[in-house]
Formats: structure tokens, sequence, C-alpha cells
């Protein structure tokens, strides 16, 4: 096990630990809304939201600012459905033992976001241990391993910053996040080589395996109908 992830490890112990100590709720009291997460940042979030209300799920949406916040409130059970992730993001074993995934929501690829103008020397695309990476706080990234020096900030936004301000060398983000992005604030930056592709899934708390169905259904029926990949683009096109 390398250093970044023997402290990624210890970080998640406090903050499991934390929690427990300062009154996590474990699971939720039945007759509640379902407590679910917000995603006001993400491209994905009018998908997520759209999966939520064709489930017929009662949910409480809620909106939490901090990568490592929400994994660690989905890990004590404060939030109940989260969306969207791939298995190798959440990989701790706090994680791994209470979450349950739903079918596959969306395919989409990440690539090596590069400094427009830059030449690069990348016979590799996954082997980046010559470069300084900009990664965001509370994220797991494949081949994480095969990184060089890296800069930990707090948003997908301020790691683009980072790459175009030359303060690291390169990123790495989905190409819809990209695009959506730089629709918002454009960078000198360019979409590079593919890193790896993603296969986005919902997350469901094992306290309520029951929602893990009804997820499942409304996800099929949205992908059926055509309506996710409308909802996704619709998104892009907006820009906010």
């Amino acid at each position: 096990m390398n250093f970044r992830r023997m402290l990624h490890s210890a970080v998640w112990c406090a903050l499991v630990l934390w929690g427990d100590l300062y009154g996590a709720a474990p699971v939720q009291a039945e007759g509640e809304p379902i407590r679910a997460s917000r995603l006001e940042a993400s491209v994905f979030r009018d998908v997520w939201h759209a999966i939520l209300e064709e489930s017929a799920i009662p949910v409480e949406l809620v909106e939490i600012p901090g990568h490592e916040d929400r994994r660690r409130r989905f890990v004590t059970g404060e939030l109940v459905l989260d969306c969207c992730s791939i298995k190798q993001w959440r990989d701790s074993e706090e994680e791994i033992a209470v979450q349950l995934w739903s079918r596959p929501v969306f395919y989409t690829v990440d690539h090596l976001v590069l400094h427009d103008g830059r030449k690069y020397d990348l016979p590799d695309p996954t082997d980046l241990r010559a470069f300084k990476v900009a990664v965001v706080h509370g994220f797991s990234y494949q081949g994480d391993d095969l990184f060089g020096r890296t800069v930990v900030l707090a948003t997908i936004e301020q790691v683009m910053d980072a790459v175009a301000s030359g303060e690291a060398d390169l990123t790495i983000v989905n190409s819809q996040e990209f695009r959506r992005l730089q629709k918002l604030k454009r960078r000198p930056l360019q979409l590079g080589p593919e890193h790896n592709e993603l296969v986005l899934r919902a997350r469901v708390h094992q306290s309520r395996p029951d929602l893990l169905a009804q997820i499942n259904e409304a996800i099929k029926r949205l992908q059926s109908s055509g309506r996710i990949a409308t909802l996704t683009g619709a998104r892009l096109r907006s820009g906010n």
C-alpha cells in the first residue's frame, strides 16, 4: 500500500470515529423522508434528481459541499441515497461495508486535462509520475500510484484553474464536466488523451436495501426513454 492510500485510510478512520463520537445518526427513523444527495455542482445533477422523482421515493435533498464530508455521512447513514460514482472512487473499507450499487446510470471517460499550447511527452497517459497532478480533495483516482507530485484542491473548478495558471501540469476530468465548466469559464485548456473509462452508478445505504430495486427500475425506465441522455445534453448546453 502506498503512502497516499495509507494516509487516506487513516483520515477515513478519524472521520468515521468523529461521526460516532459527535452524534451522527446511524440510520433514519421509519416514516421520515429519505435523505438523498443534492448535486448542485455536478453535470449529472438533473439526471440524479430525475431518477429520484421517477422512483417515487419520498426524499429530502441534502446539499453537502465537502466531498469527504459527503462520504462520511453516507458511511454513518445520515445520507441514504447518493449519485453518481464509480466503485473505485468509493473504495474505503467503511464504504464497502455499507454501500449497495445500482445498475449503471451513465458511461463516460476521464481525460487528462492539459494546458493549451504546452507540449507534453505522454507515451502512456496512465503513467503520470513525471508530472504534477492537480487532484480534488476527497476524490479517489484510478492509477494514482502512477502520479507524480499532487496539488490537492477543493473542487474540479480549482484543479482546472491550477493547470491553467501553471500551478499543476495536468488534471483528470470527465469529458462532460470539462465541457460544462469550460462553458462557464473559458480557460487555456484542452482535453487530452483518455485516462480511464467510467461506469457511473447510484449508491443505496445498506440500512435500506428495499430502495435499490426502485432506484434500478427508475434508471431503467429513464434510459429506455432516452431521458438520461437528453437531460445530460441539456445540462451541458445550459452551462449552469
